[in-house]
């Protein structure tokens, strides 16, 4: 399944990811066991969002997880798929409380 997110805040989107990214951050034993969330600006037709990936030291290529972007009072974060979930949704709640976070389901297409 995915999910769909939506943050009623005033906050830029990069703002919103970059508490999600914050989160999803852990080291382990050795400097090269590092996985971490990191954000990229993308341009579209004149619209600006920012991409959510995956980074792992040891990869080189980044793994998309999400994307966010700004509708009216509301930051979307979108195309979560439901492995990722807890990682959203966690952050989302701590900062943000349950009255002004919703979220959609829709099903695999």
């Amino acid at each position: 399944m995915t999910l769909w997110f939506y943050v009623k805040t005033d906050e830029s989107p990069k703002q919103v990811g970059d508490v999600v990214c914050a989160f999803n951050y852990t080291r382990g034993e050795h400097p090269e066991d590092e996985y971490s969330w990191v954000m990229e600006e993308k341009k579209e037709e004149g619209e600006v969002y920012w991409e959510i990936k995956s980074k792992y030291k040891e990869l080189k290529e980044l793994v998309l997880v999400g994307w966010t972007y700004k509708a009216g009072d509301t930051v979307v974060l979108a195309e979560i798929e439901d492995e990722f979930v807890a990682n959203f949704l966690d952050p989302l709640l701590e900062k943000y409380g349950f009255d002004r976070l919703k979220w959609i389901v829709l099903p695999p297409s």
